[in-house]
């Protein structure tokens, strides 16, 4: 890991499945591309359309999960 400190490369260590997979999504230029698209303009209120991109990318959420505030 040339040209890392040493605290970068213990953060990345301790990094785990899903911390991972967020980090490639949020740094992946197509997904980024992507979402922007769906979550914004007359496409954010299309909760289909959010859900295709979703599985697209391999996202799931558990169906426990509530909004913020409940």
């Amino acid at each position: 890991m040339a040209g890392k400190t040493k605290t970068e490369q213990t953060v990345r260590m301790k990094l785990d499945f899903p911390d991972f997979a967020q980090e490639f999504l949020r740094r992946n230029p197509v997904y980024r591309a992507h979402y922007h698209k769906v979550m914004s303009g007359k496409h954010a209120r299309a909760q289909q359309e959010q859900e295709d991109m979703a599985r697209r990318w391999g996202l799931s959420f558990s169906v426990f999960a509530l909004p913020s505030g409940n």
